[in-house]
């Protein structure tokens, strides 16, 4: 076969130095004829219908953008004013109804005429106001522009503002101008009850006319009004309302009537304005009054952006032509580079490149020859890639086996080193599992008394791991649930499409909003057709896992299986062979806790003596550096009197500057160190004082007052708003007051550094910084929250909060120590729990959660 690959590539070379020479003498008459112009017409063809459909396609979007955009701002822009109207109306209304709760009386009549002045007074918009008897006579008229009248006696009862008003509870007149200049309208409002009367009241609409006015949209846009019967009750030029301008003709104004009649009408977006002025419009009704609110932009304004681009477009075409005509007179002059192109393309097939292919298309007998090329070198590739892709494909089958078989074998090489040890054994399968399967994380969970519980995971995220470690049941639609139904594998290709994510799950929820999983394979774990568990994992893509991966799953799920029946085995033989010496344990746990309690002992010493010797230098460092920074300033002001040239001035200056920085971090950092010193004396305490039930919702009130005065002694203008929740069934806890005390006010200490930092970051503006603390009882339990409107805390912080020495305060303001020691008081001397739940540039919330017995718990080991 060598021998003879070598033969054709030898042969190859002559017939391109054939097809070469032959070229040579023709090549010259090709160019100037038939290929050049055949060349330089498409190329320009092609270029300008790309173009072209370019620029059609850009000049439509932008139009519907642009008029989408416009129509939206205007339509906001109308309801806005709308809103603005109808909240003015309905103020008016509600003030005129306190004027008609009186019954008509000779006794009454007084007190009408309080409420009716200080209507009034209140309303600046009423000018005018008439009361009506029940039998349609005025009795009272209050007016800002004439003198009152009482018990006029004037007829109203044939009037439509008496008859409506009766009939409808209220009336609105008709818009009219008083003096020409200033529009008017009358509302007339009837009592609940029929001896009431009515009120009639004069309200001046120039806030109306005011708001229109100052609705501009774009530099020529302006709004107006119109009433029920289409006629100008509102506009910014004055005239055309005096004059009374019907609008009803005008296309937008008959179909905004016609749809607000029977909510049938199509909206007109283009339409022309009194003006005959093309114009972009937009209305929004207002609802009381059956009046319509109007908003136009002229369509020449509305469009220019518009036109601006289809002139940009036009210049890019005629460059883009004129560089199409340049290059294709170019190319075509180059035509000589398919020939050039199929004797190299030929020359590689040669030498046993079969991949390479001649690529010519002109038409003419040089794409014929390129064409039996690639024939040849195709037939060629075949017969070579047919051998090789079955290699190929035999050697990934070969080693997905081998990857398989080689993490079968590690689990069970941990599941026989580590006997009783399921932790390693899980990550183990997880490991193996999410690399061989491609995804991006796993879980393992334990299956009793019909809730999961999440044994081990490896990569989750964390939203997803807090949801997945407490026991729970998973929704019936969800993989957990069909596993604990069936008992069958379940996966799920897409899990935003199945019904779980539909119906909001909180398990589907947790799941893919929390940890991003899109796909999901969830095996079973069956012992004896009973379900202990379910190993699961998970894709962040959509992406269906293959049968081979789905049946690795399934492996490693009866894997476990194995090894939890072997832990239980070895657990029950460990059992047995602990309660057989259970004699010598006993003697051996009490010497061990006696040595421990004497280690414990030696320690506290130790760390003590530590401590009172660390002091002594740290306070001798604090002391010195501090009288130093006074020296140098002492050494300052006397060597101001001192004379010397301006450059060794310099230098001296620069030189004790430097040494005040220096000593000044020096007391800094020695302030830090000695608080450190402190913290962790406390930080290594059992606890103090005696255990005793203690009225929980005193002990928080308690230090309330005191974090709240200590901050106020601390810092000079310090001021926050504390709010109060206590529930008086919270009852006494069993604790060590002093370190509840103690971790409550941290807790609130902190609370109030991040409500004050919060509101120095927004400049003192609206802002107003508040703490609050509740209590609950819980049964057996009792609950205290202390929440801040602070800075919140960011997730990184939120995970290592507890740890000792992190901090996230600027030196000297923490020791990084407040919230471990909190934690160690909850949990390990109460047997309590807190939690933190918090939102970063919102909130920050602490959860301390104690059992009515924490002290006793906290000895003898308990748990909340």
């Amino acid at each position: 076969m060598t021998a003879d690959a070598e033969h054709r590539s030898g042969a190859f070379p002559v017939a391109i130095n054939r097809l070469g020479g032959a070229a040579s003498t023709t090549g010259a008459s090709i160019v100037r004829s038939r290929l050049f112009i055949k060349y330089v017409a498409l190329f320009v063809t092609v270029v300008v219908l790309a173009l072209v459909a370019n620029g059609v396609f850009e000049i439509w979007f932008t139009y519907e953008a642009q008029k989408s955009s416009l129509i939206s701002i205007q339509h906001e822009e109308a309801e806005a004013a709308a809103g603005k109207i109808e909240q003015f109306i309905t103020e008016i209304e509600s003030q005129i109804g306190w004027t008609t709760q009186l019954p008509w009386s000779s006794s009454t009549l007084d007190q009408r005429r309080f409420d009716a002045l200080r209507l009034l007074r209140q309303v600046p918009a009423i000018t005018e106001l008439a009361q009506i008897d029940a039998t349609g006579h005025e009795q009272l008229r209050v007016s800002r522009l004439t003198m009152d009248v009482v018990g006029s006696g004037i007829d109203y009862s044939h009037k439509p503002e008496f008859t409506e008003a009766m009939a409808h509870k209220v009336y609105y007149g008709p818009v009219y101008f008083r003096r020409q200049s200033e529009p008017y309208m009358t509302i007339a409002l009837s009592g609940t009850r029929r001896d009431t009367g009515v009120s009639i009241a004069q309200v001046n609409l120039k806030l109306i006319w005011d708001v229109v006015s100052n609705i501009k949209v774009g530099e020529h846009g302006l709004a107006y009004v119109v009433d029920g019967d289409g006629r100008l009750i509102a506009h910014p030029d004055i005239s055309l309302v005096l004059r009374n301008t019907d609008m009803s003709k005008l296309a937008q104004v008959k179909s905004a009537r016609a749809a607000e009649a029977d909510h049938a009408g199509e909206e007109v977006e283009e339409a022309e304005n009194i003006e005959g002025q093309k114009v972009l419009t937009a209305y929004a009704p207002v609802h009381p009054l059956r009046w319509l609110v109007f908003v136009e932009t002229p369509i020449q304004e509305a469009y220019a952006p518009l036109y601006a681009s289809i002139r940009r477009t036009g210049f890019v075409l005629f460059g883009a032509l004129l560089l199409a005509f340049i290059a294709g007179m170019f190319l075509a002059g180059r035509m000589v580079v398919p020939i050039q192109a199929l004797r190299t393309g030929a020359a590689r097939i040669g030498s046993g490149d079969l991949g390479q292919r001649i690529n010519i298309k002109t038409g003419d007998e040089v794409e014929a020859l390129a064409n039996q090329f690639n024939d040849m070198a195709g037939r060629l590739q075949e017969s070579y890639a047919g051998l090789e892709q079955k290699v190929e494909d035999r050697t990934k089958e070969l080693s997905e086996s081998l990857e398989q078989q080689t993490a079968t074998s590690e689990v069970l090489r941990v599941i026989s080193s580590s006997p009783g040890e399921l932790e390693p054994v899980f990550q183990a399968m997880l490991e193996s599992a999410t690399r061989i399967c491609e995804a991006k994380f796993g879980l393992m969970f334990e299956y009793a008394n019909g809730m999961f519980r999440a044994l081990s995971w490896r990569d989750i995220p964390p939203q997803l791991a807090n949801y997945s470690r407490e026991p729970r049941v998973w929704g019936p639609d969800t993989a957990l649930g069909q596993v604990a139904r069936t008992k069958q594998t379940v996966h799920v290709a897409d899990m935003l499409a199945d019904r779980a994510y539909g119906d909001k799950d909180p398990g589907r929820l947790a799941a893919v909003e929390g940890g991003g999983a899109r796909t999901i394979v969830a095996v079973p774990m069956l012992r004896e057709d009973e379900l202990i568990g379910a190993f699961t994992i998970f894709r962040q893509e959509v992406r269906p896992f293959t049968d081979k991966q789905i049946a690795l799953v399934t492996s490693f799920a009866a894997q476990a299986v194995i090894a939890i029946e072997n832990a239980r085995l070895l657990n029950e033989l460990r059992q047995r062979t602990d309660d057989l010496s259970a004699s010598l344990e006993d003697l051996r746990t009490a010497q061990d806790r006696l040595v421990q309690t004497e280690k414990l002992a030696s320690l506290g010493q130790l760390t003590a003596g530590i401590a009172h010797e660390i002091k002594n230098p740290l306070n001798f460092v604090n002391n010195f550096s501090g009288v130093s920074v006074e020296m140098i300033d002492e050494l300052q002001t006397a060597l101001a009197d001192v004379k010397a040239d301006d450059k060794t001035r310099v230098e001296i200056t620069e030189l004790m500057d430097t040494l005040k920085g220096n000593l000044e971090k020096i007391v800094q950092h020695g302030k830090r160190a000695d608080s450190i010193v402190k913290n962790m004396l406390l930080h290594s305490r059992e606890g103090s004082g005696e255990h005793r039930p203690v009225d929980i919702n005193a002990i928080v009130e308690e230090s309330l007052n005191l974090a709240y005065h200590g901050a106020r002694a601390e810092k000079q203008g310090f001021n926050i708003t504390l709010e109060r929740s206590f529930d008086p069934a919270a009852g006494e806890v069993d604790l060590y007051p002093q370190e509840i005390t103690r971790v409550l006010l941290n807790l609130i200490s902190n609370g109030f550094y991040a409500a004050t930092k919060r509101k120095g970051q927004l400049g003192n503006g609206d802002f107003e910084p508040v703490l609050a603390a509740a209590t609950k009882n819980l049964g057996d339990r009792v609950e205290i929250r202390i929440r801040d409107n602070g800075t919140g805390i960011p997730p990184e912080v939120k995970e290592k909060m507890f740890n000792p020495f992190f901090t996230t305060k600027p030196a000297g303001e923490g020791t990084g120590l407040g919230l471990s020691i909190s934690h160690d008081i909850i949990v390990k001397q109460h047997a309590g729990s807190i939690f933190v739940d918090t939102a970063p540039g919102e909130f920050t919330e602490f959860r301390i959660v104690l059992p009515r017995k924490a002290a006793s718990l906290a000895k003898t080991g308990g748990r909340a």
